[in-house]
């Protein structure tokens, strides 16, 4: 039972370097020989006495997305008015930004598609490189967006809660 149990907070522990975990290991020793030990609770006291959110290591892109929308709607709680529409058409203007941030894309994938053109009459290799440019541009998006919303959220949190509305 033991090595089950170590094995499976090896993998718990993943996120952190092989030296610490055998650290780690050999600290809860004792609580992995008990066959009811909670993997979950001792690695989450681990990564705890190191700062770090366990319930957000294991999330993933869709999760990290919907946190982050949930994030933007809590943000907007509390506001007055006026701080909201600051903060509305701040988020157009970042949405603005990242449309705009396609024009390269658009640029590269043409001088591609044209190259290809004119080296095969192939069309599966121009919709593929098509189609790559399309998931590169929409990952692109998808992570800036996350990045500048997570900012946005940082730095409108500590704005004072009035409801003058």
């Amino acid at each position: 039972m033991k090595e089950e149990n170590i094995k499976k907070l090896n993998k718990e522990l993943q996120f952190l370097l092989e030296e610490e975990r055998k650290k780690e290991i050999a600290r809860y020793d004792v609580a992995l020989n008990d066959e009811k030990a909670n993997i979950k609770n001792i690695a989450n006291a681990i990564y705890q006495s190191r700062g770090i959110d366990y319930k957000k290591l294991n999330k993933g892109i869709f999760n990290n997305i919907m946190d982050t929308i949930n994030d933007l709607r809590n943000v907007f709680v509390g506001k007055d008015s006026k701080t909201k529409k600051k903060m509305i058409w701040e988020i157009v203007y970042t949405i603005l930004i990242l449309i705009l941030l396609k024009l390269p894309f658009d640029l590269v994938r043409d001088i591609g598609y044209n190259y290809i053109e004119i080296l095969t009459t192939n069309h599966l290799f121009e919709k593929i490189w098509e189609l790559a440019f399309l998931l590169m541009y929409t990952i692109t998006f998808i992570c800036a967006f996350i990045v500048l919303i997570r900012n946005f959220n940082q730095k409108y949190k500590n704005i004072s809660t009035n409801k003058n509305e």
